[in-house]
């Protein structure tokens, strides 16, 4: 499942893997988990910088408990991630490929571990371009802005869409098969019922 900031991705995955059953998996968590490292254990934001230290860092994912886990270097950053200084960087910061690249293989390795609802910007495009089972969740700009407001959270969406569209490594766009659903008139539940009427066609029942 795919889709820009705050279009009601993560909350609709979360809810189509409780009703199937499945571990629910947001990759963009994992990208502001690097993302606050970088900010804290970098000199600078680079692309050379971050791309050569990177490279030797311990970053480990698992699935445990019906729960993503992440660290890196042994530390859990998720608690973290809504930082403020993590939301003005994790865009550029996802876009380097060597970042790209790590968190890739983690994303892949996981699905061996149990059956996944995984949410992110390339998902369905770069991670698991072969599954049948893609969505692009969409929504206006206002109202994703007006959205992350009300979650008290500080995020130029504007911004980010745009270095999400732009960066050369996987960027965000409609994966081909995938159904596209805009959110913006619709309820949770009704963008939870599209999907799920959507994986019945494709015999997947809750």
């Amino acid at each position: 499942m795919d889709g820009p900031a705050a279009s009601g991705k993560s909350t609709v995955a979360r809810r189509i893997a409780e009703r199937l059953g499945f571990t629910y998996v947001n990759t963009g968590s994992m990208f502001r988990g690097m993302t606050y490292m970088a900010v804290r254990e970098l000199p600078s934001l680079e692309e050379a910088v971050v791309s050569q230290s990177v490279a030797s860092w311990d970053v480990k994912s698992w699935l445990e408990g019906g729960e993503m886990k992440f660290t890196v270097n042994g530390v859990d950053p998720l608690p973290y991630i809504r930082d403020e200084n993590v939301a003005k960087n994790v865009s550029p910061v996802a876009a380097i490929p060597a970042v790209r690249l790590i968190l890739k293989n983690l994303q892949r390795a996981l699905a061996l571990e149990a059956p996944l609802v995984m949410e992110g910007r390339d998902i369905g495009t770069s991670i698991f371009p072969d599954t049948p089972h893609k969505f692009y969740i969409d929504a206006d700009v206002e109202i994703r802005e007006r959205r992350r407001l009300g979650e008290g959270v500080v995020d130029s969406i504007k911004l980010r869409d745009a270095v999400d569209r732009a960066r050369a490594a996987a960027p965000l766009r409609v994966a081909e098969g995938a159904v596209v659903i805009d959110t913006s008139h619709m309820s949770v539940e009704e963008v939870t019922a599209a999907v799920l009427g959507h994986l019945r066609e494709q015999g997947i029942s809750a």
